[in-house]
Order: structure tokens, then C-alpha cells, then sequence
């Protein structure tokens, strides 16, 4: 079951890295659930969470909304999709991630989460079990849109096996 202290951290980090740290107007659409085994755009940025909460974060988005994005991190224009956009890309997600780990841990989640990974293509399997993943779309301004796929399980309320 996908709980909302498990998922708002995400999207108030989401929030706080582009409104805040980078100037972004942002705004959010309605979440919606879906169940997916594969990458859902071109390029997404994929992080796991260990500990008290488990699985795994998507951040999905078009190679047009990723490039505009990679431009603002760099600070110039981003042409060809390169090793230094998707570098500003996977760190996206790590910002995002961490700030979501410590409003995690401040309502008593321990976690860890592993280094991002950015996997490009529309479609890229990433497992073998279709996973049910809260969606939350994301309006970034003129850079484009964004969406969080999540889906966290809190190990820390189910029984140790006896």
C-alpha cells in the first residue's frame, strides 16, 4: 500500500529543488497509479531507497524536457545530449532523493539510497514484475513536464519472520 508519508517527501523535494533552488514555477497534476515493468519516456532517472522505506523512484521525462532542464543545471545551452547533461540529470535526482531521505528520516524512516541511474529510451525493462507505482505529474515552467513514479514499501510496520 502506497502511503502518503512514504510519497509526499518526494514530491516536496521535487518542489523545493525547482521552485527554490532553481527558480522554476512548478505545479502539480492529479497522481494516478500505475503498474509498470519498463522505462515510461526517454529519459529517466532511477533511484533505490533501502531501510525503513524500500524500492525504488523513477523521475520520467522526454529528451526535449531533459535537455531544457540539463541547460538550466549547467547553465548554458545543452545542444546534444551528452555525458554533462546526463550528469546534471542523474544529480537532479540525487538532490531530489536525498531531500526526500531526510524528510524521511524526520518522520522516522531510516534510509539509504543508492546512486542514481540514467537510463535513456522509452520502454527499457527494468523488472521482471510489474510494479504498481504512484505517478505524479509535474508542470516545470517552460522546461517541460516531469513525472515521480514511486514505490516505496515501509518495512519498518511489517512483522520480523519468526
Amino acid at each position: 500500500m502506497l502511503r502518503a508519508e512514504l510519497i509526499n517527501p518526494f514530491v516536496e523535494g521535487a518542489i523545493v529543488f525547482f521552485r527554490h533552488e532553481m527558480g522554476i514555477d512548478i505545479s502539480r497534476n492529479k497522481p494516478s497509479i500505475e503498474s509498470c515493468h519498463s522505462t515510461p519516456d526517454d529519459v529517466t532517472v532511477l533511484t533505490g531507497v533501502t531501510g525503513d522505506a524500500e524500492g525504488i523512484v523513477l523521475y520520467s521525462m522526454s529528451s526535449r524536457t531533459a535537455k531544457n532542464i540539463a541547460s538550466e543545471l549547467i547553465g548554458s545551452p545543452v545542444p546534444l545530449y551528452d555525458q554533462l547533461a546526463e550528469s546534471a540529470l542523474a544529480e537532479m535526482g540525487n538532490i531530489i532523493t536525498g531531500q526526500a531521505a531526510t524528510r524521511l528520516e524526520q518522520v522516522g524512516y531510516t534510509c539509504k539510497l543508492t546512486p542514481p541511474a540514467l537510463i535513456t529510451g522509452e520502454g527499457t525493462f527494468i523488472s521482471a514484475v510489474s510494479l504498481n507505482m504512484l505517478v505524479i505529474p509535474l508542470v516545470l515552467g517552460n522546461l517541460g513536464n516531469l513525472s515521480i513514479y514511486v514505490s516505496l514499501r515501509d518495512k519498518s510496520r511489517e512483522e520480523a519472520p519468526k
